[in-house]
């Protein structure tokens, strides 16, 4: 029996463990950046959750709630997500997405919603389907890189 998955809240030093697992998204973040982006999310409607598996960090998901204009609700949105590759198909990213629909629950979601590159579609796209999350509507994106201030 594999050993068992927590979901706690990052903390500031699992800055480097969240460094390496954004690299296996195609990011390159550092230490710093990653200290960083944690100070951002630590506002009442976001998260970082980390999953940890011998007190090793092997997962971890970013989480916002944004208040829906026309509804009395928010929606909640899976920002990042990666999995340890070696620790992949052994329920530590079903642990961490539960734990995030729970957060988004008490922060009063009437939706989650998470984005996957279509280049994901053969394992990302698989186990999104797999805990209920259906394909809804095509998604319009404009770069703004260029306008950046």
């Amino acid at each position: 029996m594999p050993p068992l998955i927590s979901v706690r809240s990052a903390r500031p030093g699992d800055a480097a463990a969240l460094s390496i697992l954004i690299a296996q998204l195609g990011y390159t973040l550092d230490a710093a950046a990653v200290s960083a982006r944690l100070e951002c999310y630590s506002d009442d409607r976001s998260v970082v959750l980390v999953a940890e598996r011998e007190s090793e960090v092997v997962g971890f998901l970013s989480f916002h709630a944004i208040p829906l204009f026309h509804e009395d609700t928010n929606l909640g949105r899976i920002t990042a997500m990666a999995i340890r590759e070696d620790c992949r198909r052994q329920g530590v990213g079903r642990s961490l997405v539960r734990a995030a629909e729970d957060h988004a629950i008490n922060l009063h979601c009437s939706r989650i919603e998470v984005t996957s590159g279509d280049h994901r579609e053969h394992d990302a796209h698989l186990f999104y389907l797999a805990q209920g999350y259906l394909s809804d509507c095509r998604r319009f994106l404009k770069r703004l890189d260029k306008r950046v201030l």
